[in-house]
């Protein structure tokens, strides 16, 4: 499927009071950004291009994911340009390599190895220098044997050449799933002689050589090459090891970890890959005022998830329907084993974390074309894991998978707290009371409590290690209802390595600075009030007079709305922390008032009684404002960013939406 990239997209500022001009993309004064677009230069290009799902779900995903996020936080429509990029490439690697019809991702990281003993770490019953489950072919332990040059483990294989026959060592292969790519992986090096080495695979049944390869490095190196298996089963499949020239004496041929793996599809990969790509489409969806290309790329991207991905995991006659319906979740394949030739339990259901993320995909995509169907595969999925959580005082745990008793480790959990939050925050199956369960679930049991050295455990039953304590990207979200959540996170990150993980935590911190305002576009809610913006406080307001309105948002689903009733003042307030003393910054918002109240957005220093910055607004369209002011000298002292109505002696309604501060230098 061809993609047209979409053509650089030009940004026109809309008339200000005071204009701001839209952020460059380049580093800026905000130390979380610099870092980010240092972080993007570095790493932020190394893995779109690739086609292996694990890769692409594990690692690409992130980066579209931060992408989306830092575009939210900055306007600069560079990012949106990015990501249009690796999705157009991420798109065009599709395949149908099943030729089931539909196109999507595969991996062979998870499939049950066909081959036995593949580090030769086992030796052969009655003979050390030959590995168990391996037969050798025209040659003798003086030819081919186990030797202490490996890549890895204790052993490897070590295969020389005379010069007057093949010295081969080969292994018949186990079960194999018809017209399948299984991928031949292994680690070799040769001595430098023109014998080299090389790994095949035979069909003996027909005579036939599925695939081969050869190489000449004298250095350990990986070597992997795809193999398709015959259309019909049960055919004699033969892995061979040996050189590539046999009338070349002297040649020396050595393998380790070598593995023949099918290529599979994992619905857990689609899910992740699918909900950032439909993400974007969700975002454009929102932001009508965008330039057109961005549609037209959202409506290619949303074709493809629901003509390719979506329906290939209940009507593709290779994978088989993994929807469970009297359930309501997802199964593996039932057609081909996807991680283990094990027996399968009566109630094969895949764990939380793929489930969810498939079902994660859906629930976005239904929020664009508005499709029952994926609402209703979505809050099955959801409700099947909530009926299965279980309460630790007031926090949830749960284990890995329904059938296991293993307690979720907190990387895999930020798939399923993730997805409870966006079904929460659409008004399904999740409830406020259970976000908060959530929240303590990190808060109470997995933080080890302190704000100068916080660490969390690796599993959300507070047990484990400390391993995962920089895994938090979903966790993160849950600042929404714990202002200690954003320390916990950013002092993980004092020093960050370059990766997608990295990219889209740096994002969510810089989501969630005080610095900046948080909940600027009045979004999300608390947990005990889905009326009242999150991290935002009611002074002299109730839920009539200061509430979050769908039916007047500059951008995205929700803006404020604070109702003068001609008394005393109905208002919001928000703490403004972590501030520089004695520095510029500006006020930025977008507000239209009804009535003659008005509507003003202020600064206060709470300690002194200043008002730093006071802007009324007045006009009865979206109007964006902006102003500078200078913050306190002395930065101990309180300041609160208020939202009211100039007049509140009057009636009259003042809306507003994205309200943010910036510091002097920062392009956003």
């Amino acid at each position: 499927m061809k993609i047209l990239r979409s053509l650089a997209a030009t940004v026109v500022a809309a008339a200000m009071l005071t204009v701001v001009s839209p952020g460059t993309g380049s580093a800026s004064g905000n130390g979380w950004y610099d870092r980010y677009v240092a972080m993007d230069a570095a790493f932020g290009d190394s893995i779109y291009t690739g086609p292996d799902s694990a890769t692409l779900a594990w690692g690409e995903s992130y980066v579209l994911n931060s992408y989306l996020d830092v575009y939210e936080l900055s306007r600069d429509t560079r990012w949106l340009d990015k990501l249009v990029t690796h999705v157009d490439q991420i798109i065009a690697n599709a395949d149908d390599d099943d030729n089931d019809g539909y196109l999507g991702w595969s991996t062979s990281r998870y499939s049950p190895d066909e081959v036995l003993n593949t580090g030769f770490e086992t030796a052969a019953s009655g003979d050390s220098t030959m590995a168990a489950n391996w037969t050798r072919w025209q040659t003798t332990s003086a030819t081919a044997r186990r030797t202490t040059d490996r890549a890895s483990g204790a052993y490897g294989m070590q295969i020389n050449s005379d010069g007057a026959a093949w010295r081969r060592i080969y292994q018949q292969l186990g079960t194999y799933e018809p017209n399948t790519v299984y991928d031949l992986t292994f680690r070799a090096r040769t001595n430098g002689s023109a014998a080299g080495g090389r790994a095949h695979i035979i069909d003996r049944t027909t005579n036939t050589v599925l695939c081969s390869t050869a190489f000449t490095n004298t250095t350990w190196a990986t070597h992997s090459t795809g193999c398709r298996t015959p259309s019909a089963a049960g055919h004699d499949l033969q892995l061979f090891l040996g050189h590539s020239d046999y009338q070349i004496s002297g040649g020396s041929a050595s393998f380790d970890d070598v593995t023949v793996k099918g290529r599979f599809p994992y619905i857990v990969h689609d899910g992740m890959i699918g909900t950032a790509i439909a993400k974007f489409a969700r975002l454009v969806h929102g932001q009508p005022s965008l330039p057109a290309t961005y549609a037209e790329q959202a409506a290619t991207y949303r074709a493809f998830l629901e003509d390719e991905i979506v329906p290939r995991w209940e009507s593709s006659p290779y994978i088989g329907n993994t929807w469970i319906s009297t359930a309501g979740t997802y199964t593996q394949p039932p057609n081909f084993d996807s991680f283990s030739h094990s027996p399968r339990p009566a109630n094969d259901y895949l764990p939380y974390n793929q489930s969810l993320a498939y079902g994660q995909m859906l629930l976005v995509l239904h929020q664009v074309n508005g499709d029952a169907t994926y609402l209703d595969r979505a809050r099955r999925t959801g409700q099947f894991f909530k009926g299965r959580l279980t309460l630790n005082g007031d926090a949830y745990t749960w284990t890995y998978s329904p059938q296991s008793t293993a307690v979720e480790d907190t990387s895999h959990a930020n798939i399923d707290v993730g997805a409870a939050r966006e079904l929460y925050e659409s008004g399904n199956v999740f409830t406020a009371t259970d976000m908060q369960r959530f929240t303590n679930t990190l808060t109470q049991l997995m933080w080890n409590g302190s704000l100068t050295t916080p660490r969390v455990s690796k599993f959300v039953n507070g047990t484990g290690d400390e391993s995962f304590s920089w895994r938090l990207v979903e966790w993160l979200e849950y600042a929404q209802w714990a202002k200690n959540i954003f320390p916990i996170a950013t002092q993980q990150f004092q020093n960050p390595n370059n990766g997608a993980v990295e990219m889209l935590m740096l994002t969510r911190i810089m989501k969630w600075d005080r610095s900046k305002v948080v909940n600027q576009g009045f979004e999300l809610a608390t947990s005990f009030d889905a009326t009242q913006p999150a991290q935002w406080n009611r002074a002299g307001s109730s839920a009539s007079t200061a509430f979050r309105d769908p039916a007047n948002a500059y951008e995205g689903r929700y803006g404020l709305t604070v109702r003068s009733v001609g008394g005393a003042a109905q208002q919001v307030n928000q703490g403004w922390e972590g501030w520089r003393a004695n520095a510029t910054y500006t006020l930025s918002f977008v507000g239209k008032v009804a009535g003659a109240a008005g509507g003003r957005v202020w600064v206060l220093n709470e300690t002194t009684g200043t008002i730093l910055a006071n802007v009324p607004i007045t006009t009865t369209d979206w109007t964006p404002v902006a102003v500078d002011f200078t913050s306190p000298s002395v930065a101990t002292q309180v300041v609160r960013v208020y939202v009211g109505n100039t007049d509140p002696t009057v009636t009259g309604t003042a809306h507003l939406d994205a309200v943010k501060i910036r510091v002097a230098g920062d392009t956003w």
